[in-house]
């Protein structure tokens, strides 16, 4: 139950949110780079190196066993998703920055999450440990789940356009479908993923604060404008969990390592709406 539910139900829900991402990306998208170079510059960088530096140093203050914090900085590496976007649009942020960010994000994040794996794994497991992630392999198996369903989404758009309205019922159709798998896989284990949810709620309200903190405030003293801090402060907020979640249950082959992205999600969405809201009431007593 447990392998089925780990090699075919989560990689085709994974497949599948790729999917629907690609549904809302255009190649204009990626072209925003140089519309907004140094907010999608400084976006990338706190994203995918500050984040995951954030990851360890969380881990580590808590003291959180192997898995556990291998699973942290897994999602701590990890890419934002297209919720991401919905929360900055609504939030009257910039909408194609958000885009851009989370579209380049996760193809870079290929190749930089694997290599923070494996580091936390060297460093959280010490020499003893036998867990080990070929970086090669799983980028490869990362880029079939990310890259190709991505483009495959962006190719049926430009062939019908309308096809872009079901992208939500496919993401969250899509994020249901892998919490419940893991929940059935825990319930299979009997219960017992060795670590409970409730022991790593506050580390994940940590990593939470260090996004919302990085993702404002790098941005505001290198000199990018209100909305857009707010918008990459959001955007390294909410991460696509379904992707640590995914890598914890393949790769790792561990319910434990994906308990942190699971219980990140329930913080992140209202973490991110407090940022947009903050922003919008400071501009409007601003005006």
């Amino acid at each position: 139950m447990v392998d089925l539910l780990a090699e075919v139900v989560v990689p085709i829900a994974m497949f599948v949110m790729m999917f629907g991402m690609g549904l809302t990306l255009s190649i204009s998208d990626f072209k925003q780079v140089m519309v907004f170079p140094k907010a999608v510059l400084l976006g990338l960088f706190i994203q995918l190196l500050l984040m995951p530096a954030a990851g360890f140093g969380v881990a580590s203050a808590f003291s959180l066993n192997t898995m556990v914090a291998v699973g942290l900085v897994a999602l701590a590496s990890s890419p934002g998703g297209t919720l991401s976007n919905v929360v900055a649009h609504l939030g009257k942020g910039n909408t194609a920055l958000s885009i851009s960010l989370t579209g380049l994000a996760t193809m870079v994040a290929l190749f930089t999450m694997p290599l923070w794996i494996n580091l936390s794994l060297q460093y959280f497991g010490g020499p003893e440990t036998t867990v080990e992630v070929p970086v090669l392999k799983t980028a490869l198996n990362l880029a079939m789940f990310t890259v190709v369903p991505v483009t495959i989404g962006m190719y049926a758009r430009s062939r019908a356009p309308h096809l872009e309205k079901h992208e939500p019922y496919l993401s969250r159709g899509s994020a249901l479908t892998t919490f419940v798998a893991f929940i059935i896989a825990s319930i299979a284990e009997g219960g017992n993923t060795g670590t409970s949810p409730t022991a790593v709620i506050v580390p994940c309200m940590a990593l939470i604060a260090a996004a919302i903190l990085l993702g404002f405030g790098i941005p505001r003293v290198m000199g990018v404008n209100l909305k857009d801090s707010a918008t990459t402060s959001v955007e390294v907020c909410m991460k696509n969990v379904v992707l640590p979640i995914f890598v914890a249950m393949n790769s790792l082959d561990s319910l434990e390592a994906a308990m942190p992205s699971m219980v990140y999600t329930a913080g992140m969405v209202p973490a991110a709406a407090t940022v947009m809201i903050a922003f919008n009431l400071f501009k409007k007593n601003t005006e």
